[in-house]
């Protein structure tokens, strides 16, 4: 019989997709999958065509007063309680923690039960999960070579963010047209500033220009409305997971710093505009857009400088600037690891064969 894996990711798009990733990957070396999340609804919707999935009562590690630490504290405890009934069912040969607050209880009981598992960290700097998760990993592979640092470098990996790699098949099939064509996406979950920043940059943009605009649940209807309004010709949705068509017809990105988005814009070479969203954990989205930047490979706006006109003034500059954007596509594909999924995969197996 096959063997199985566990991969234990929940939460956002960017702990979800990276996950898909892998196990598509070692579905192709022959193993079953297994998903643990907590039981939100994308992870409803992609993780069953892949694999079985279960569902472990984890919550967020916070800080706060005396009290907020106990319920925290005992949240854990029960999770890991949980996930050990789990992976004694399953009975995996290797664990795979892709980061978001299921990861930490599921890596922790499969050290208890000393069944092989590794860690993934997708951002610069590492999610709490993680950091908690690390001393009981064996291996830890990380998507930014400022992440070194972060973990012992005797375990410690750089293997990139994996990437589905229909994004990639799509985006390389769906070819650019002549009109300039904006992609605007605030991650899984959208973004309102830059759907505010967007609306407000309309009637700067006004002319030859195209935009795909992946608002979140909440904003679709008064988007589209600014662009029928402002002449400005849109495809708008609250989300998508044909990413990859979007980034195929896309002469410029403009979206948060999301190490998923990044890994994605990377691998398929788009250049970009990205606004850090300001309250992500340890500012790590920042981070995450400094180091692309800090490569040629997209410009920044931090959101406390984000207006309708400011944004209309970068896109003018980059629309204009054909040798510009080209340059930042060179040096995203540069950052790319197209590769990742696989070589996650194939350390993560050396595990378990001693």
């Amino acid at each position: 019989m096959a063997e199985r894996v566990v991969i234990a990711a929940g939460g956002t798009g960017g702990h979800i997709f990276p996950a898909q990733a892998c196990a598509d990957e070692f579905i192709r070396w022959g193993w079953r999958v297994s998903f643990v999340g907590v039981g939100r609804e994308l992870e409803r919707r992609v993780f069953p065509s892949r694999g079985d999935y279960h569902v472990v009562k984890a919550r967020p590690l916070k800080g706060g007063g005396p009290r907020q630490k106990v319920l925290s504290l005992v949240a854990m405890l029960l999770a890991v309680k949980a996930a050990l009934g789990l992976l004694r069912s399953l009975n995996p040969a290797c664990v795979l923690g892709m980061g978001g607050y299921s990861s930490g209880p599921v890596i922790l009981a499969a050290a208890l039960l000393r069944v092989p598992r590794a860690i993934h960290e997708q951002n610069t700097v590492p999610g709490l999960a993680n950091r908690l998760s690390a001393p009981f990993a064996q291996r830890i592979f990380v998507s930014f070579e400022e992440t070194l640092k972060a973990f012992p470098a005797s375990k410690t990996l750089l293997t990139g963010n994996p990437v589905r790699e229909e994004v990639v098949q799509k985006a390389q099939r769906t070819g650019r047209g002549d009109t300039f064509t904006l992609f605007v996406m605030g991650g899984s979950q959208g973004a309102r500033a830059i759907n505010q920043a967007m609306a407000e940059a309309l009637p700067h943009l006004r002319g030859s220009i195209e935009v795909i605009h992946q608002t979140g649940k909440d904003d679709p209807l008064w988007v589209q409305e600014a662009y029928r309004r402002h002449g400005v010709k849109a495809t708008v949705f609250p989300f998508t997971e044909d990413v990859g068509s979007c980034y195929g017809r896309a002469h410029l990105v403009v979206s948060r710093a999301g190490a998923l988005t990044l890994a994605e814009l990377a691998v398929v070479g788009r250049a970009s505009i990205l606004i850090p969203y300001p309250f992500a954990a340890d500012d790590h989205q920042r981070r995450n857009a400094e180091a692309f930047c800090r490569r040629g490979a997209a410009l920044m706006i931090p959101q406390e400088d984000l207006t309708g006109e400011h944004l209309a003034r970068r896109i003018k500059e980059l629309m204009a600037d054909e040798g510009l954007r080209r340059k930042m596509e060179e040096r995203a594909l540069q950052l790319g690891r197209p590769e990742a999924a696989r070589e996650v995969v194939e350390r993560s197996i050396e595990l378990c064969e001693g």
